[in-house]
């Protein structure tokens, strides 16, 4: 902070003759009063406006620093708010290429598919050798050795980091199922299965997911079950929903949302507009819905009969 150095110039007086020139030494000119200890006292009076105008200088930076934080703060806390009460329709839509591009990502397996050009043409130096471009933990050397991507952790899409692969589970960064059965390495892992060894599916156990107190999730295979999720954002005030509005990411199978209220219904949207999906039943306030893969990301609402009346009137 730059405080710059404030002069007050006083015109000394004689207390006791009023004389405006008494001259430098240690009595008055005038009068012979002993100035020196009235010099002091003036000098210190000085000092103390001094220290009195800076001081005021450091509040009003404070308070105008203060102000300026306090600003700050709520205009992010306005964005934040105004972007939730859109339901997440950006967040949905960035989310939806995101997803879109990993898709496209595990059903290629050659590393050319989905690398960039310019990373093909990626020269190694002397100055970038040991550098981690994608933050995976290995470095653009070892990325280059293996034939991995330098610019995504996860090369093959499978959900494990080519660090992971290469230094841990002893898998094929290159490959979304290194035993080439149609499991990925990830859902091998948490699976507790090993990533080298050929497995049937279809012999294989499918476990439900508890998404929260609500909302459970019944996959149909163990893709649905491990890479499956359910999205949630603000409720929509246009058709008063009850709950959040919420999307189903990379999941096939059945959703079961507890809603506590038998006249619950669950609308989709289709463009601007809702209307009632048609893969779902109300069993004593729980909703059973009916996901396949055409249903992914889009946006769902629960609402009541009453409300989506008065949302189609209206």
């Amino acid at each position: 902070m730059l405080i710059h150095k404030i002069n007050i110039k006083r015109k000394m007086k004689c207390p006791k003759c009023n004389s405006e020139n008494p001259g430098n030494g240690k009595f008055c000119s005038k009068c012979g009063y002993e100035l020196e200890e009235f010099r002091k006292q003036e000098k210190e009076k000085s000092k103390e406006k001094v220290k009195d105008k800076v001081y005021k200088i450091k509040v009003k930076i404070t308070i105008i620093l203060f102000v300026v934080l306090i600003i700050s703060i709520l205009v992010l806390v306005a964005f934040n708010v105004f972007g939730k009460m859109s339901h997440g329709s950006k967040d949905y839509e960035e989310k939806h290429v995101e997803d879109e591009q990993q898709v496209d990502i595990i059903q290629n397996d050659t590393l050319s598919d989905y690398m960039i050009p310019e990373e093909l043409e990626f020269t190694l130096t002397e100055e970038n050798q040991y550098l981690d471009y994608d933050n995976d933990g290995l470095t653009n050397q070892e990325e280059t050795e293996l034939g991995t991507s330098l610019i995504s952790s996860d090369t093959d899409g499978d959900g494990l980091t080519d660090y992971q692969e290469a230094r841990v589970y002893n898998s094929n960064p290159l490959k979304y199922s290194t035993a080439d059965d149609g499991i990925s390495d990830y859902i091998k892992i948490e699976k507790d299965l090993d990533v080298n060894t050929k497995y049937d599916e279809n012999q294989m156990d499918v476990e439900e997911v508890k998404i929260n107190y609500n909302v459970t999730l019944i996959p149909n295979d163990l893709e649905s079950e491990i890479y499956g999720d359910l999205e949630e954002f603000s409720r929509d005030t246009k058709v008063n929903s009850t709950h959040a509005v919420f999307n189903l990411l990379r999941f096939e199978g059945k959703v079961e949302y507890n809603t506590n209220n038998e006249n619950s219904i669950l609308l989709v949207r289709e463009g601007n507009k809702y209307k009632e999906f048609d893969s779902y039943t109300n069993k004593n306030g729980v909703l059973e819905i009916e996901i396949t893969e055409e249903d992914n990301y889009k946006d769902f609402v629960i609402t009541t009969k009453e409300n989506y009346e008065d949302y189609k009137n209206n």
